[in-house]
Protein backbone atom coordinates (compact mmCIF):
# COMPACT_ATOMS: atom_id res chain seq x y z
CA UNK A 1 0.00 0.00 0.00
CA UNK A 2 2.87 2.36 0.84
CA UNK A 3 4.62 1.72 -2.44
CA UNK A 4 1.38 2.21 -4.34
CA UNK A 5 0.90 5.59 -2.67
CA UNK A 6 4.41 6.73 -3.63
CA UNK A 7 3.93 5.64 -7.25
CA UNK A 8 0.58 7.40 -7.35
CA UNK A 9 2.09 10.66 -6.15
CA UNK A 10 4.91 10.50 -8.69
CA UNK A 11 2.55 9.46 -11.47
CA UNK A 12 0.28 12.40 -10.74
CA UNK A 13 3.22 14.78 -10.99
CA UNK A 14 4.23 13.29 -14.33
CA UNK A 15 0.68 13.64 -15.68
CA UNK A 16 0.59 17.29 -14.64
CA UNK A 17 3.91 18.05 -16.31
CA UNK A 18 2.83 16.26 -19.48
CA UNK A 19 -0.34 18.32 -19.65
CA UNK A 20 1.49 21.58 -19.07
CA UNK A 21 4.44 20.92 -21.41
CA UNK A 22 4.27 22.25 -24.93
CA UNK A 23 1.01 24.15 -24.50
CA UNK A 24 2.34 27.13 -26.44
CA UNK A 25 5.17 27.78 -28.86
CA UNK A 26 6.33 31.02 -30.44
CA UNK A 27 7.98 29.67 -33.59
CA UNK A 28 7.09 31.90 -36.58
CA UNK A 29 4.95 30.15 -39.17
CA UNK A 30 7.32 28.75 -41.79
CA UNK A 31 6.63 28.61 -45.50
CA UNK A 32 9.07 27.88 -48.29
CA UNK A 33 10.36 31.16 -49.76
CA UNK A 34 9.56 31.96 -53.38
CA UNK A 35 12.32 31.09 -55.81
CA UNK A 36 14.41 34.20 -56.53
CA UNK A 37 14.95 33.06 -60.14
CA UNK A 38 12.96 32.77 -63.35
CA UNK A 39 10.58 29.86 -63.87
CA UNK A 40 12.43 28.69 -66.99
CA UNK A 41 16.04 28.67 -68.07
CA UNK A 42 17.28 31.27 -70.57
CA UNK A 43 16.43 30.55 -74.19
CA UNK A 44 19.12 28.59 -76.01
CA UNK A 45 19.82 29.54 -79.61
CA UNK A 46 21.85 27.00 -81.54
CA UNK A 47 21.84 25.66 -85.05
CA UNK A 48 21.69 22.14 -83.67
CA UNK A 49 20.28 21.39 -80.23
CA UNK A 50 21.77 18.23 -78.81
CA UNK A 51 19.45 18.00 -75.83
CA UNK A 52 16.92 15.20 -75.64
CA UNK A 53 13.30 14.84 -74.63
CA UNK A 54 12.38 15.88 -71.03
CA UNK A 55 11.45 12.28 -70.26
CA UNK A 56 15.13 11.36 -70.44
CA UNK A 57 16.10 12.95 -67.16
CA UNK A 58 12.95 11.83 -65.38
CA UNK A 59 13.91 8.21 -66.05
CA UNK A 60 17.30 8.58 -64.32
CA UNK A 61 16.76 7.73 -60.66
CA UNK A 62 20.20 6.34 -59.89
CA UNK A 63 23.74 7.28 -60.88
CA UNK A 64 24.16 3.74 -62.20
CA UNK A 65 21.76 4.62 -65.00
CA UNK A 66 23.99 7.53 -65.91
CA UNK A 67 27.30 5.64 -65.75
CA UNK A 68 27.20 2.68 -68.10
CA UNK A 69 30.97 2.08 -68.26
CA UNK A 70 31.67 -0.92 -66.03
CA UNK A 71 35.17 0.12 -64.98
CA UNK A 72 34.07 3.62 -64.06
CA UNK A 73 31.07 2.28 -62.15
CA UNK A 74 33.33 -0.01 -60.13
CA UNK A 75 35.62 2.90 -59.26
CA UNK A 76 32.63 4.92 -58.08
CA UNK A 77 31.50 2.03 -55.86
CA UNK A 78 34.98 1.89 -54.34
CA UNK A 79 34.94 5.64 -53.75
CA UNK A 80 31.55 5.47 -52.02
CA UNK A 81 32.97 2.89 -49.66
CA UNK A 82 36.39 4.42 -49.00
CA UNK A 83 36.47 8.17 -49.70
CA UNK A 84 37.42 10.06 -46.53
CA UNK A 85 35.39 13.19 -47.28
CA UNK A 86 32.22 11.11 -47.62
CA UNK A 87 33.09 9.19 -44.48
CA UNK A 88 33.51 12.46 -42.57
CA UNK A 89 30.14 13.67 -43.86
CA UNK A 90 28.56 10.44 -42.62
CA UNK A 91 30.13 10.90 -39.19
CA UNK A 92 28.68 14.40 -39.11
CA UNK A 93 25.24 12.88 -39.67
CA UNK A 94 25.78 10.44 -36.82
CA UNK A 95 26.84 13.30 -34.57
CA UNK A 96 23.84 15.42 -35.56
CA UNK A 97 21.57 12.46 -34.82
CA UNK A 98 23.07 12.16 -31.35
CA UNK A 99 22.60 15.89 -30.78
CA UNK A 100 18.97 15.57 -31.83
CA UNK A 101 18.45 12.73 -29.36
CA UNK A 102 20.21 14.70 -26.65
CA UNK A 103 17.97 17.71 -27.19
CA UNK A 104 14.85 15.56 -27.32
CA UNK A 105 15.75 13.97 -23.97
CA UNK A 106 15.22 17.34 -22.26
CA UNK A 107 11.52 16.94 -22.97
CA UNK A 108 11.35 14.40 -20.13
CA UNK A 109 12.44 14.64 -16.48
CA UNK A 110 15.46 12.73 -15.22
CA UNK A 111 13.87 10.27 -12.77
CA UNK A 112 16.26 9.17 -10.03
CA UNK A 113 16.13 6.72 -7.18
CA UNK A 114 18.07 7.83 -4.15
CA UNK A 115 18.75 5.95 -0.96
CA UNK A 116 20.69 7.26 1.99
CA UNK A 117 21.53 6.95 5.61
CA UNK A 118 22.38 10.00 7.73
CA UNK A 119 23.94 9.37 11.15
CA UNK A 120 24.93 12.20 13.47
CA UNK A 121 26.11 12.63 17.06
CA UNK A 122 25.20 15.91 18.69
CA UNK A 123 27.76 17.03 21.26
CA UNK A 124 26.92 17.81 24.88
CA UNK A 125 28.08 21.41 24.51
CA UNK A 126 25.52 22.10 21.81
CA UNK A 127 22.65 20.19 23.39
CA UNK A 128 22.33 21.53 26.96
CA UNK A 129 24.90 19.11 28.32
CA UNK A 130 23.28 16.03 26.81
CA UNK A 131 24.78 14.24 23.86
CA UNK A 132 22.49 12.66 21.31
CA UNK A 133 22.72 10.46 18.27
CA UNK A 134 20.29 10.96 15.38
CA UNK A 135 19.74 8.66 12.47
CA UNK A 136 17.72 9.13 9.33
CA UNK A 137 17.17 6.43 6.69
CA UNK A 138 15.50 7.30 3.38
CA UNK A 139 14.58 5.83 0.01
CA UNK A 140 13.07 8.19 -2.56
CA UNK A 141 12.20 8.33 -6.23
CA UNK A 142 11.59 11.59 -8.08
CA UNK A 143 13.05 14.32 -10.23
CA UNK A 144 14.72 17.62 -9.55
CA UNK A 145 14.24 21.06 -11.12
CA UNK A 146 12.46 19.79 -14.22
CA UNK A 147 11.48 22.67 -16.52
CA UNK A 148 7.88 22.51 -17.67
CA UNK A 149 7.85 23.62 -21.30
CA UNK A 150 4.74 25.76 -20.96
CA UNK A 151 5.97 28.37 -23.47
CA UNK A 152 7.54 25.97 -25.97
CA UNK A 153 11.18 26.90 -25.42
CA UNK A 154 12.36 23.28 -25.24
CA UNK A 155 10.08 22.34 -28.13
CA UNK A 156 11.60 25.14 -30.24
CA UNK A 157 15.13 23.95 -29.48
CA UNK A 158 14.10 20.41 -30.37
CA UNK A 159 12.72 21.57 -33.71
CA UNK A 160 15.95 23.48 -34.33
CA UNK A 161 17.96 20.31 -33.64
CA UNK A 162 15.70 18.35 -35.99
CA UNK A 163 16.16 20.84 -38.83
CA UNK A 164 19.92 20.90 -38.25
CA UNK A 165 19.99 17.12 -38.39
CA UNK A 166 18.09 17.08 -41.69
CA UNK A 167 20.44 19.76 -43.03
CA UNK A 168 23.38 17.53 -42.13
CA UNK A 169 21.77 14.60 -43.96
CA UNK A 170 21.44 16.75 -47.09
CA UNK A 171 25.02 17.89 -46.63
CA UNK A 172 26.13 14.27 -46.72
CA UNK A 173 24.08 13.71 -49.88
CA UNK A 174 25.66 16.76 -51.46
CA UNK A 175 29.14 15.46 -50.63
CA UNK A 176 28.22 12.15 -52.25
CA UNK A 177 26.96 13.82 -55.43
CA UNK A 178 30.15 15.87 -55.62
CA UNK A 179 32.25 12.76 -55.04
CA UNK A 180 30.57 10.82 -57.84
CA UNK A 181 30.93 13.79 -60.19
CA UNK A 182 34.59 14.25 -59.22
CA UNK A 183 35.39 10.57 -59.82
CA UNK A 184 33.75 10.73 -63.24
CA UNK A 185 35.55 13.95 -64.12
CA UNK A 186 38.91 12.56 -62.96
CA UNK A 187 38.34 9.39 -64.99
CA UNK A 188 37.38 11.38 -68.10
CA UNK A 189 40.37 13.69 -67.69
CA UNK A 190 42.68 10.70 -67.40
CA UNK A 191 41.11 9.14 -70.49
CA UNK A 192 41.54 12.39 -72.44
CA UNK A 193 45.18 12.75 -71.39
CA UNK A 194 45.81 9.14 -72.41
CA UNK A 195 44.44 9.99 -75.86
CA UNK A 196 46.63 13.10 -76.00
CA UNK A 197 49.63 11.02 -74.97
CA UNK A 198 48.88 8.45 -77.67
CA UNK A 199 48.53 11.26 -80.24
CA UNK A 200 51.84 12.80 -79.15
CA UNK A 201 53.57 9.43 -79.33
CA UNK A 202 52.09 8.75 -82.77
CA UNK A 203 53.18 12.20 -83.97
CA UNK A 204 56.66 11.68 -82.51
CA UNK A 205 57.07 8.34 -84.27
CA UNK A 206 55.77 9.79 -87.54
CA UNK A 207 58.02 12.83 -87.37
CA UNK A 208 61.03 10.72 -86.53
CA UNK A 209 60.44 8.75 -89.71
CA UNK A 210 60.02 12.00 -91.63
CA UNK A 211 63.22 13.35 -90.08
CA UNK A 212 65.16 10.31 -91.27
CA UNK A 213 63.91 10.85 -94.85
CA UNK A 214 64.74 14.55 -94.67
CA UNK A 215 68.21 13.75 -93.37
CA UNK A 216 68.78 11.37 -96.31
CA UNK A 217 67.56 14.05 -98.70
CA UNK A 218 69.90 16.56 -97.07
CA UNK A 219 72.88 14.20 -97.42
CA UNK A 220 71.99 13.71 -101.08
CA UNK A 221 71.77 17.46 -101.60
CA UNK A 222 68.02 17.43 -102.25
CA UNK A 223 66.97 19.19 -99.02
CA UNK A 224 68.55 22.22 -97.43
CA UNK A 225 69.91 22.61 -93.94
CA UNK A 226 66.86 24.74 -93.12
CA UNK A 227 64.57 21.87 -94.08
CA UNK A 228 66.53 19.52 -91.82
CA UNK A 229 66.41 21.98 -88.90
CA UNK A 230 62.66 22.48 -89.31
CA UNK A 231 62.10 18.72 -89.34
CA UNK A 232 64.11 18.44 -86.15
CA UNK A 233 61.88 21.04 -84.45
CA UNK A 234 58.76 18.97 -85.11
CA UNK A 235 60.41 15.89 -83.59
CA UNK A 236 61.56 17.89 -80.57
CA UNK A 237 58.06 19.37 -80.08
CA UNK A 238 56.44 15.94 -80.19
CA UNK A 239 59.04 14.58 -77.77
CA UNK A 240 58.30 17.35 -75.29
CA UNK A 241 54.58 16.61 -75.57
CA UNK A 242 55.16 12.90 -74.96
CA UNK A 243 57.05 13.70 -71.77
CA UNK A 244 54.49 16.29 -70.68
CA UNK A 245 51.46 14.08 -71.20
CA UNK A 246 53.22 11.11 -69.61
CA UNK A 247 53.69 13.21 -66.49
CA UNK A 248 50.09 14.46 -66.63
CA UNK A 249 48.71 10.92 -66.95
CA UNK A 250 50.57 9.89 -63.79
CA UNK A 251 49.22 12.97 -61.97
CA UNK A 252 45.70 12.09 -63.13
CA UNK A 253 46.08 8.54 -61.80
CA UNK A 254 47.21 9.85 -58.41
CA UNK A 255 44.22 12.19 -58.28
CA UNK A 256 41.86 9.33 -59.09
CA UNK A 257 43.41 7.13 -56.42
CA UNK A 258 42.96 9.87 -53.82
CA UNK A 259 39.29 10.26 -54.72
CA UNK A 260 38.67 6.51 -54.61
CA UNK A 261 40.42 6.31 -51.25
CA UNK A 262 41.81 2.80 -51.66
CA UNK A 263 44.19 0.94 -54.00
CA UNK A 264 42.65 -0.51 -57.15
CA UNK A 265 43.80 -2.59 -60.08
CA UNK A 266 45.29 -0.94 -63.15
CA UNK A 267 42.70 -2.92 -65.10
CA UNK A 268 40.13 -0.33 -63.96
CA UNK A 269 42.00 2.52 -65.64
CA UNK A 270 40.56 3.82 -68.92
CA UNK A 271 41.98 2.51 -72.15
CA UNK A 272 42.04 5.89 -73.88
CA UNK A 273 40.53 4.48 -77.07
CA UNK A 274 37.40 6.63 -77.32
CA UNK A 275 35.33 9.00 -75.15
CA UNK A 276 32.57 7.56 -72.94
CA UNK A 277 28.97 8.31 -73.97
CA UNK A 278 26.40 9.58 -71.45
CA UNK A 279 22.60 9.93 -71.64
CA UNK A 280 21.23 13.19 -73.05
CA UNK A 281 19.45 15.73 -70.85
CA UNK A 282 16.28 17.74 -71.13
CA UNK A 283 16.41 21.48 -71.78
CA UNK A 284 12.84 22.51 -70.89
CA UNK A 285 12.67 21.44 -67.24
CA UNK A 286 11.29 24.13 -64.89
CA UNK A 287 13.69 25.81 -62.50
CA UNK A 288 11.60 24.44 -59.61
CA UNK A 289 13.59 21.18 -59.91
CA UNK A 290 16.38 23.00 -58.10
CA UNK A 291 14.57 22.70 -54.76
CA UNK A 292 15.45 18.99 -54.80
CA UNK A 293 19.18 19.65 -54.93
CA UNK A 294 20.80 18.51 -51.67
CA UNK A 295 22.65 21.80 -51.16
CA UNK A 296 19.39 23.73 -51.65
CA UNK A 297 17.54 21.42 -49.25
CA UNK A 298 20.40 21.80 -46.78
CA UNK A 299 20.10 25.60 -46.96
CA UNK A 300 16.33 25.36 -46.48
CA UNK A 301 16.63 23.13 -43.42
CA UNK A 302 19.15 25.58 -41.99
CA UNK A 303 16.61 28.34 -42.61
CA UNK A 304 13.92 26.34 -40.80
CA UNK A 305 16.34 25.73 -37.90
CA UNK A 306 17.00 29.46 -37.58
CA UNK A 307 13.24 30.03 -37.71
CA UNK A 308 12.70 27.59 -34.83
CA UNK A 309 15.40 29.30 -32.76
CA UNK A 310 13.34 32.51 -32.84
CA UNK A 311 10.63 30.60 -30.93
CA UNK A 312 13.13 29.72 -28.19
CA UNK A 313 14.33 33.33 -27.97
CA UNK A 314 10.76 34.60 -27.68
CA UNK A 315 9.87 32.05 -25.00
CA UNK A 316 12.73 33.36 -22.84
CA UNK A 317 10.62 36.46 -22.11
CA UNK A 318 8.13 34.38 -20.12
CA UNK A 319 8.50 32.85 -16.65
CA UNK A 320 10.43 29.63 -16.24
CA UNK A 321 8.32 27.05 -14.46
CA UNK A 322 10.20 24.18 -12.83
CA UNK A 323 9.18 21.27 -10.67
CA UNK A 324 10.96 19.18 -8.07
CA UNK A 325 9.10 16.23 -6.62
CA UNK A 326 9.97 13.08 -4.71
CA UNK A 327 8.05 10.27 -3.13
CA UNK A 328 9.37 7.52 -0.93
CA UNK A 329 10.14 6.38 2.57
CA UNK A 330 11.91 7.97 5.54
CA UNK A 331 12.52 6.66 9.04
CA UNK A 332 14.90 7.08 11.96
CA UNK A 333 15.11 3.31 12.28
CA UNK A 334 16.07 1.11 9.36
CA UNK A 335 13.78 -1.64 10.65
CA UNK A 336 10.78 0.69 10.33
CA UNK A 337 11.76 2.10 6.90
CA UNK A 338 9.30 -0.04 4.99
CA UNK A 339 6.39 0.34 7.37
CA UNK A 340 3.27 2.23 6.39
CA UNK A 341 4.06 5.15 8.66
CA UNK A 342 7.39 5.84 6.87
CA UNK A 343 5.94 7.17 3.65
CA UNK A 344 6.98 10.70 2.69
CA UNK A 345 6.74 12.99 -0.33
CA UNK A 346 7.56 16.48 -1.46
CA UNK A 347 6.14 18.60 -4.28
CA UNK A 348 8.02 21.85 -4.98
CA UNK A 349 6.95 23.93 -7.98
CA UNK A 350 8.97 27.10 -8.68
CA UNK A 351 8.53 30.01 -11.03
CA UNK A 352 11.17 32.57 -11.93
CA UNK A 353 11.29 35.62 -14.18
CA UNK A 354 14.30 37.93 -14.35
CA UNK A 355 13.33 41.51 -13.58
CA UNK A 356 16.51 42.95 -15.02
CA UNK A 357 18.98 41.18 -17.32
CA UNK A 358 20.76 44.10 -18.95
CA UNK A 359 18.98 43.51 -22.27
CA UNK A 360 20.27 39.95 -22.61
CA UNK A 361 16.97 38.47 -23.80
CA UNK A 362 16.40 41.32 -26.22
CA UNK A 363 19.82 40.91 -27.77
CA UNK A 364 19.34 37.14 -27.95
CA UNK A 365 16.11 37.68 -29.89
CA UNK A 366 17.84 40.16 -32.19
CA UNK A 367 20.56 37.60 -32.87
CA UNK A 368 17.98 34.87 -33.59
CA UNK A 369 16.05 37.12 -36.00
CA UNK A 370 19.26 38.18 -37.74
CA UNK A 371 20.39 34.55 -38.03
CA UNK A 372 17.07 33.78 -39.69
CA UNK A 373 17.58 36.58 -42.21
CA UNK A 374 21.12 35.39 -42.91
CA UNK A 375 19.83 31.85 -43.45
CA UNK A 376 17.17 33.18 -45.84
CA UNK A 377 19.80 35.12 -47.75
CA UNK A 378 21.99 32.00 -47.93
CA UNK A 379 19.04 29.94 -49.20
CA UNK A 380 18.26 32.45 -51.96
CA UNK A 381 21.93 32.73 -52.92
CA UNK A 382 22.19 28.94 -53.12
CA UNK A 383 19.15 28.86 -55.44
CA UNK A 384 20.59 31.60 -57.66
CA UNK A 385 23.97 29.87 -57.88
CA UNK A 386 22.27 26.60 -58.76
CA UNK A 387 20.20 28.32 -61.43
CA UNK A 388 23.33 29.83 -62.99
CA UNK A 389 25.14 26.48 -62.95
CA UNK A 390 22.28 24.76 -64.77
CA UNK A 391 21.73 27.63 -67.20
CA UNK A 392 25.43 27.78 -68.12
CA UNK A 393 25.63 24.01 -68.56
CA UNK A 394 22.50 23.97 -70.74
CA UNK A 395 23.85 26.77 -72.92
CA UNK A 396 27.16 24.98 -73.36
CA UNK A 397 25.51 21.63 -73.99
CA UNK A 398 23.37 23.04 -76.78
CA UNK A 399 26.42 23.92 -78.89
CA UNK A 400 28.86 21.10 -78.19
CA UNK A 401 27.61 18.92 -81.04
CA UNK A 402 28.26 21.76 -83.46
CA UNK A 403 31.68 22.41 -81.92
CA UNK A 404 32.71 18.75 -82.20
CA UNK A 405 31.33 18.38 -85.72
CA UNK A 406 33.10 21.56 -86.82
CA UNK A 407 36.37 20.51 -85.18
CA UNK A 408 36.23 17.11 -86.90
CA UNK A 409 35.82 18.87 -90.23
CA UNK A 410 38.82 21.03 -89.36
CA UNK A 411 40.90 17.95 -88.48
CA UNK A 412 40.00 16.33 -91.80
CA UNK A 413 40.89 19.51 -93.69
CA UNK A 414 44.26 19.90 -91.97
CA UNK A 415 44.99 16.23 -92.50
CA UNK A 416 44.44 16.62 -96.24
CA UNK A 417 46.47 19.83 -96.26
CA UNK A 418 49.33 18.07 -94.48
CA UNK A 419 49.22 15.15 -96.92
CA UNK A 420 49.28 17.43 -99.97
CA UNK A 421 52.01 19.74 -98.64
CA UNK A 422 54.18 16.75 -97.78
CA UNK A 423 53.61 15.32 -101.27
CA UNK A 424 54.50 18.66 -102.88
CA UNK A 425 57.67 18.82 -100.78
CA UNK A 426 58.71 15.32 -101.88
CA UNK A 427 58.11 16.37 -105.48
CA UNK A 428 60.23 19.49 -104.94
CA UNK A 429 57.36 21.92 -105.56
CA UNK A 430 57.29 23.49 -102.05
CA UNK A 431 59.82 23.95 -99.30
CA UNK A 432 59.59 22.22 -95.94
CA UNK A 433 58.11 25.27 -94.22
CA UNK A 434 54.65 24.52 -95.72
CA UNK A 435 54.93 20.91 -94.54
CA UNK A 436 55.88 22.07 -91.07
CA UNK A 437 53.03 24.58 -90.92
CA UNK A 438 50.45 22.02 -92.11
CA UNK A 439 51.73 19.41 -89.71
CA UNK A 440 51.52 21.78 -86.73
CA UNK A 441 47.99 22.82 -87.69
CA UNK A 442 46.91 19.19 -88.06
CA UNK A 443 48.47 18.20 -84.74
CA UNK A 444 46.90 21.17 -82.93
CA UNK A 445 43.48 20.46 -84.47
CA UNK A 446 43.64 16.87 -83.24
CA UNK A 447 44.50 18.04 -79.74
CA UNK A 448 41.68 20.57 -79.80
CA UNK A 449 39.20 17.87 -80.88
CA UNK A 450 40.18 15.67 -77.94
CA UNK A 451 39.88 18.64 -75.56
CA UNK A 452 36.50 19.63 -76.99
CA UNK A 453 35.16 16.10 -76.59
CA UNK A 454 36.39 16.12 -73.00
CA UNK A 455 34.72 19.46 -72.32
CA UNK A 456 31.45 18.11 -73.73
CA UNK A 457 31.67 15.11 -71.39
CA UNK A 458 32.57 17.23 -68.37
CA UNK A 459 29.72 19.61 -69.14
CA UNK A 460 27.08 16.90 -69.16
CA UNK A 461 28.45 15.61 -65.84
CA UNK A 462 28.26 19.16 -64.50
CA UNK A 463 24.67 19.41 -65.72
CA UNK A 464 23.64 16.22 -63.95
CA UNK A 465 25.30 17.45 -60.78
CA UNK A 466 23.78 20.94 -61.11
CA UNK A 467 20.29 19.53 -61.53
CA UNK A 468 20.78 17.32 -58.50
CA UNK A 469 19.03 14.51 -60.37
CA UNK A 470 19.62 10.81 -60.18
CA UNK A 471 22.34 10.65 -57.53
CA UNK A 472 20.19 10.87 -54.42
CA UNK A 473 19.68 7.11 -54.22
CA UNK A 474 22.75 5.60 -52.55
CA UNK A 475 24.01 2.55 -50.75
CA UNK A 476 25.25 4.62 -47.82
CA UNK A 477 22.63 4.37 -45.02
CA UNK A 478 21.34 7.40 -43.16
CA UNK A 479 21.88 6.71 -39.44
CA UNK A 480 18.37 7.86 -38.41
CA UNK A 481 16.77 4.43 -38.04
CA UNK A 482 15.86 4.32 -34.36
CA UNK A 483 12.20 4.25 -33.25
CA UNK A 484 13.04 6.81 -30.56
CA UNK A 485 12.54 9.59 -33.14
CA UNK A 486 9.14 8.43 -34.35
CA UNK A 487 7.38 10.93 -32.12
CA UNK A 488 9.17 14.05 -33.38
CA UNK A 489 6.70 16.27 -35.16
CA UNK A 490 7.35 16.53 -38.88
CA UNK A 491 10.27 14.09 -38.96
CA UNK A 492 8.48 11.35 -40.87
CA UNK A 493 7.36 13.72 -43.63
CA UNK A 494 10.71 15.45 -43.99
CA UNK A 495 12.80 12.30 -44.19
CA UNK A 496 10.56 11.03 -46.99
CA UNK A 497 11.05 14.14 -49.17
Amino acid sequence: MTRLFARTQLGSALVITSLLSGCVNFIPTYSRPALPVEDQWPQIHASQNSLADPATIASVSDWREFVTDEKLAELIELALANNRDLREALYNVVRAEAQLGLQRSTRYPDILIQGGSQNQRISENSNNGNSAISRQQSLNVGFNNYEIDFWGRIYSLEQQALENYLATVEGRRNVQISLIANVIQAYLTLESDLRLLALAQETFDSQQASLRLTNISFENGVSSGLDLAQAQTTVATAKVDVARFTSQVNVDINALKTLVGSPFSDALLPSGDAPIAFPALAADLPSAVLINRPDVLQAEYQLAAANANIGAARAAYFPTIALTTTGGLASTDFDDLFSGSSRAWSFIPTISLPIFDGGERGRSLDIAVTDQKLALNNYERTIQTAFQEVADALINQATFDDQIAGQKMLVDAYQESFRLSELRFREGVDDYFNVLDSQRSYYTAQQTLISTELNAQLNIVTLYKALGAGWVETDVPVPLTSDMYSGIEGLEDKTEE
